[in-house]
């Protein structure tokens, strides 16, 4: 009885002694294994955040949507995107609805006499294989009689209607009061820069 003491507390001490440098392993390998998580979360968010600004249904993508903020009382908006059509896929948009403008229109702005001009336009083309740009001083999506403000960091619901793709509904995210592109960009992606590159 005593020897089998004597082993069982030599094999108890043994084995503390044999666990001490894994538990020491893991633990120093804790934190190392905390980051490589956090990375591929943080990296399957920013992929997830891409996908969210495009939209695609039959042969056309719309991409980046967002809106100007508006001062309290304003009841015209305007709101931008770029268009994407497959190739072979040419297309046309020939309306715009969202639920809190009583009215959408589609509108570009055109030089009159040295004076720009917004004027609605019947429809959009898209064609195959190219891209259509909406941007602040060029085709638009003007949303009159707003129901209530369009304020920074609120998302916009559009419903575009296309010719052919039918009815692409997509959320466009409102942007400060003056901005020229979404999430910090000095442009509409996908629209040639003037001079200098984009911020974030």
């Amino acid at each position: 009885m005593y020897k089998s003491r004597m082993q069982r507390s030599h094999t108890d001490s043994l084995g503390e002694r044999d666990l001490r440098p894994v538990v020491g392993k893991r633990a120093r390998c804790a934190p190392h294994l905390g980051y490589g998580i956090l990375f591929i979360a943080l990296l399957l968010f920013g992929v997830s955040q891409a996908a969210a600004h495009e939209y695609t249904a039959g042969g056309i993508t719309v991409a980046h949507p967002w809106a100007r903020a508006t001062p309290g009382g304003a009841k015209v908006g305007g709101a931008y995107l770029e268009i994407k059509a497959a190739a072979g896929t040419g297309d046309r948009l020939i309306s715009v609805k969202s639920p809190v403008a009583g009215s959408a229109e589609l509108h570009n702005h055109i030089m009159e006499k040295g004076i720009a001009r917004m004027r609605r336009v019947d429809a959009i083309a898209v064609p195959a294989g190219k891209s259509v740009v909406l941007k602040p001083g060029g085709y638009h999506l003007m949303l009159g009689d707003l129901k209530m403000p369009l304020k920074e960091g609120d998302l916009l619901k559009l419903t575009l209607v296309f010719e052919k793709a039918g009815e692409i509904e997509v959320e466009a995210t409102v942007e400060p009061l003056g901005a020229m592109g979404p999430h910090g960009f000095d442009r509409q992606p996908g629209a040639p820069a003037a001079s200098g590159a984009h911020k974030h």
